[in-house]
């Protein structure tokens, strides 16, 4: 519709991204939908080609993280349209507002949260996220109204619209970060340009918060925590007040794996682009 595509990221899970597809399906015309399988399982690929034979279906030999199959999927989507409302496929849209980017300064270069609602309930997860840049802590905002000017704003990666020309000045997600706080620092390198975070509250989605990596201490643990430190490093956000706390969950969290949290701690100060 009006050359708008939406761009789903699945990493298995087949039932989930189905049903992300079935909802896309709603407001999308089958070749206005791209699916990257992220390195999923052969058998889970078959399966959503067998069910969605006629979508465009992009297939990555292993899992890139969310960066590089973020990455990955829009620019094959922005080959031929230029605006994308992207989805992880924990998530299944039940409204769409085509009409959002009419009312922007420049219809052409915008990045937009959209409204997130907490799976089976009536509870907003999120309209957009929040940084606090002493602790290094993430929040999510649940209004438009904003709660703490203090915070930081950024637009988490669940689910955003964004144009092609937003997403090239910004060069895409740094995939030094593979999965997590990706979404935070794409937002704030955008802020620094001078680059306006758009919301979208007539687009909304509900969110199976966690259903694809949340068990997963790889991602939750290691690469949560590191990259916390990586992106406190690389915009030079660090202090003592930080370091404070970043220890402290550090070690918290460590299930009492002190060699772990150490190894983290060192590789949290990696150079990254």
């Amino acid at each position: 519709m009006n050359n708008i595509a939406a761009a789903i990221l699945s990493y298995n899970h087949p039932d989930h991204t189905a049903n992300c597809l079935q909802s896309a399906l709603n407001f999308f015309e089958t070749k206005d939908i791209f699916l990257i399988h992220n390195g999923s399982l052969s058998q889970h690929i078959q399966t959503l080609k067998n069910q969605f034979p006629d979508i465009h279906h992009i297939e990555l030999p292993t899992n890139k993280g969310f960066t590089g199959g973020a990455n990955a999927l829009l620019k094959f989507a922005f080959k031929s349209h230029p605006t994308v409302l992207f989805l992880t496929n924990d998530t299944e849209l039940t409204a769409v507002d085509f009409s959002f980017k009419n009312n922007l300064k420049d219809p052409a270069l915008f990045f937009s949260s959209i409204k997130l609602m907490k799976r089976n309930s009536n509870e907003v997860d999120s309209v957009m996220g929040g940084l606090d840049a002493s602790y290094g802590q993430l929040s999510h905002q649940k209004s438009n109204t904003v709660q703490n000017n203090k915070l930081i704003p950024y637009i988490p990666g669940t689910a955003f619209w964004i144009s092609k020309k937003y997403f090239e000045l910004l060069d895409g997600f740094d995939e030094s970060f593979h999965t997590y706080w990706e979404d935070v620092d794409f937002s704030l390198r955008a802020q620094k340009l001078g680059l306006e975070l758009n919301r979208d509250a007539n687009t909304i989605a509900k969110h199976k918060i966690g259903k694809t990596c949340h068990k997963d201490r790889f991602y939750t643990y290691h690469l949560y925590q590191r990259n916390r430190g990586r992106f406190m490093r690389k915009h030079q956000m660090t202090s003592f007040k930080f370091y404070t706390h970043y220890i402290y969950d550090l070690l918290k969290h460590s299930k009492k794996d002190y060699a772990k949290a150490y190894s983290i701690f060192k590789d949290h100060k990696v150079q990254n682009g």
